[in-house]
């Protein structure tokens, strides 16, 4: 089983530019979790998608968020998810293979100035890790964290101590959820030196560049990590500011 995530921040933009349809045919995934499909409810029934079974996540604020599981494989259940007390922004979808349950997340941004980092810390990451804790394992959590966990997987990190998605705060918070669930950076597991990213700024040519910073996952329980046979970060596909990242089962 191929299974791939993507933020394509716009789903009907990267379609319509042509670089969904030309990932699909060169990456050809069994299983697809895309974030920021800046999908609404009403426009769902419309998607014209080449997959079998499909579950979303739709923000209440529309061209926002978002977030869906595309499967060819037949899931036990697909559903989509909001924690008590939070806002409906399209963040969670969660789907149930059997011999592992998927989770594909789309997490707050602390935005500029670091203005939702309370939120993001306090309120989210605490109630994102006791959701997982309570579901039947193992799990494969995937998806755009939002942070980049250690100084190796930006490219500047002396920068950028105070930026969102490297503050000390949400890389203790990325810390204590693989500690607790717990889970492993699946990719860093098999590439404990490696430098790759999988988000780049449209600002200053970033990409061309490789000023980037890895904050898209897999996270995997210990007990399904062993039948991961492959884990890729795909830096050469485009169509947005984040590239793919795979496994393969």
């Amino acid at each position: 089983m191929k299974i791939f995530s993507w933020n394509v921040n716009g789903l009907r933009a990267v379609i319509r530019k042509g670089f969904f349809g030309k990932f699909l045919e060169e990456c050809n995934p069994d299983v697809l979790c895309l974030q920021e499909t800046k999908i609404s409810r009403d426009l769902v029934s419309s998607m014209d998608l080449p997959f079998k079974y499909s579950c979303f996540s739709c923000a209440d604020k529309k061209g926002y968020s978002g977030t869906a599981i595309l499967s060819n494989v037949e899931p036990l259940s697909m559903s989509s998810f909001l924690p008590d007390g939070h806002a409906e922004e399209g963040r969670l979808c969660l789907s149930d293979f059997g011999s592992f349950r998927l989770v594909d997340v789309y997490v707050p941004n602390s935005q500029s100035e670091l203005q939702r980092l309370s939120y993001r810390e306090k309120c989210w990451d605490s109630d994102f890790r006791s959701w997982l804790s309570s579901l039947p394992k193992p799990l494969l959590v995937c998806g755009d964290m939002n942070v980049a966990h250690e100084e190796i997987d930006l490219a500047r990190p002396d920068d950028n101590h105070f930026s969102a998605g490297f503050t000390d705060q949400e890389r203790r918070s990325f810390s204590e959820t693989l500690r607790s669930v717990p889970l492993s950076d699946v990719w860093r597991e098999r590439n404990k030196d490696k430098v790759k990213y999988s988000w780049w700024s449209y600002r200053g040519g970033a990409r061309s560049r490789n000023v980037g910073w890895r904050i898209d996952y897999f996270l995997s329980s210990p007990e399904l990590l062993p039948s991961i046979k492959d884990c890729e970060i795909h830096d050469d596909i485009e169509g947005s500011d984040h590239c793919p990242v795979s496994v393969e089962i």
